[in-house]
């Protein structure tokens, strides 16, 4: 994808994106970078945020889990996963957290560092490898896959990965219908 298709796709994106998410990834964003962590009430908006729609069962399932988990851990942790520079460091620190895995993981750091990452979905995988493995998931490797991926055309384009990555998202999802 060269950076017009990219402007052109992200435009489309943030078109037609919901005012909702659009001002909950903007508030989300601004918060996290402030305070260089997020609380309990921030990550259950991210799981909102990321698990609408289809995915309403996901979302019920992890905020139950997260109503058990402790708010001191959830801001110290988030607060040293913000502070190191080593994604798959990172992505574990953040999935001991019960209830996030690593898609939720990298929306959390999306939303903190919108230019170094993007929201880990099928949709923009399958945009820059074709059809995911059964493990898309589960295994931590394609997460970093995907980062580095992500990353190298954002270089190139001189571009947030975000961009990039609500780019490759609408296309897939625009193409599939």
């Amino acid at each position: 994808m060269n950076k017009q298709e990219i402007i052109i796709w992200c435009d489309k994106y943030n078109k037609e994106e919901d005012s909702y998410n659009k001002n909950a990834e903007d508030a989300l964003r601004s918060k996290f970078q402030i305070n260089k962590c997020f609380s309990k009430e921030d990550l259950i908006r991210v799981v909102k945020w990321k698990f609408q729609g289809r995915l309403e069962g996901r979302q019920k399932r992890i905020i139950k889990l997260l109503k058990d988990t402790d708010e001191k851990f959830i801001l110290k942790l988030s607060k040293f996963a913000f502070s190191i520079d080593d994604d798959r460091t990172r992505i574990k620190l953040l999935c001991t957290i019960d209830g996030v895995g690593s898609a939720l993981a990298s929306t959390l750091l999306t939303f903190y560092d919108p230019n170094n990452y993007g929201v880990f979905d099928i949709h923009a995988w399958r945009e820059l490898f074709g059809k995911e493995a059964n493990s898309l998931f589960t295994n931590d490797r394609n997460v970093l896959r995907f980062f580095g991926r992500l990353r190298d055309i954002a270089r190139e384009n001189k571009m947030p990965c975000r961009d990039v990555e609500k780019a490759l998202f609408k296309k897939n999802i625009t193409q599939k219908l």
